[in-house]
């Protein structure tokens, strides 16, 4: 294994745990600390099915600052507003963070108050995060102390926008974007909305009118555009522990036709390892891209012409949490982008 030691704080979760399978396998470094305050003292393998013996012997503690500095790079797979609670005194210890909640996401702390409901923690540290998607910002979380990974519908609408609005294709005041999620996209809190028999055989929208991560990829969007961009966009819950697709539909400027869509998205991803432009006519299914880092777009027009339609697939846990955090660190600590990660 590499000699950069990796620390996870709340690694007993659905994300935490996807962290700790994936780094527990990484050839680069050096899985050495697990915290979970609910199974504090218990070993790894008693928790976390499939560890290789490694990890598994490992025991999870107490979340202590001063245990994880022991560690060079900390990943923090927390609810919102805890985690800055270990940003603050890791980064004043000059520690790499990998940041999995919303905490660092938004460089207006006026926005974070807005849709979380309290004051940001940690203002001053906003200008030195880096919203880590690494599709587009490869070169500035190569630079990163502070990676504030995205939420996963923010990856898939973002990922499936991004080739057209480089090419100012999109008439941006009136973009729809829907997504289907897995319910492990909502954390393992038992809530009875989540029951298996109360999701079984059913799908519900949520978060209507406004759910929390529209304010991450309205950033995003508007930074692309150059201008402010429109989004609708209506989350829903299906039946799958994991896994999710987003289908975005967007007014698309006259003379822009399939072929040359799916011909400008193919030649803008061509170098990306993990984004995967489908044959045009082929559509993208959750079940192909669960497990993996990868994500699965397919372009298509109306029979009119006169909208862009992108479908995006990921896994919630992976490229959309987990995996994305990995691949963030791969970038910052120099190692091959796609090293300990399924494509």
């Amino acid at each position: 294994m590499g000699s950069c030691r990796v620390a996870v704080v709340g690694a007993a979760g659905y994300a935490g745990e996807e962290l700790v399978r994936l780094l527990s396998r990484h050839p680069g470094i050096t899985l050495s600390l697990l915290t979970s305050r609910m199974h504090q003292g218990e070993r790894a393998n008693e928790v976390i099915s499939g560890l290789p013996d490694s990890a598994g012997e490992l025991v999870f503690e107490e979340p202590e600052v001063r245990r994880l500095c022991e560690a060079d790079v900390i990943f923090l797979a927390l609810p919102h507003g805890a985690a800055a609670e270990y940003v603050i005194p890791l980064r004043e210890k000059g520690r790499i963070v990998v940041d999995l909640s919303a905490d660092f996401r938004l460089r207006n702390p006026r926005h974070y108050e807005t849709d979380y409901g309290w004051a940001h923690p940690a203002p001053a540290l906003l200008s030195g995060a880096v919203y880590a998607l690494p599709e587009l910002h490869r070169e500035e979380i190569r630079r990163a102390d502070l990676l504030a990974v995205p939420g996963c519908y923010p990856t898939s609408v973002l990922l499936g926008l991004y080739p057209a609005l480089t090419a100012d294709w999109l008439r941006e005041e009136d973009i729809v974007a829907n997504s289907l999620s897995g319910t492990s996209g909502a954390g393992r809190r038992p809530e009875v909305a989540l029951l298996f028999s109360e999701m079984s055989e059913n799908a519900r929208p949520y978060g209507v009118p406004r759910h929390r991560h529209v304010a991450e990829m309205e950033q995003e969007l508007d930074r692309l555009a150059g201008r402010k961009v429109g989004l609708a966009f209506i989350p829903h819950l299906i039946p799958l522990a994991r896994g999710m697709l987003s289908t975005i539909v967007c007014p698309l400027r006259a003379g822009i036709g399939a072929e040359e869509a799916h011909a400008h998205y193919a030649s803008l991803y061509q170098g990306d390892a993990f984004v995967h432009v489908l044959p045009l006519g082929t559509l993208p299914a959750v079940r192909d891209v669960v497990r993996t880092n990868r994500a699965d777009i397919a372009v298509q027009c109306d029979e009119a012409g006169a909208r862009l339609l992108v479908f995006c697939a990921i896994d919630n846990l992976g490229k959309g949490a987990a995996g994305q955090a990995v691949q963030g660190m791969n970038l910052r600590l120099g190692l091959p982008e796609e090293e300990g990660l399924l494509r």
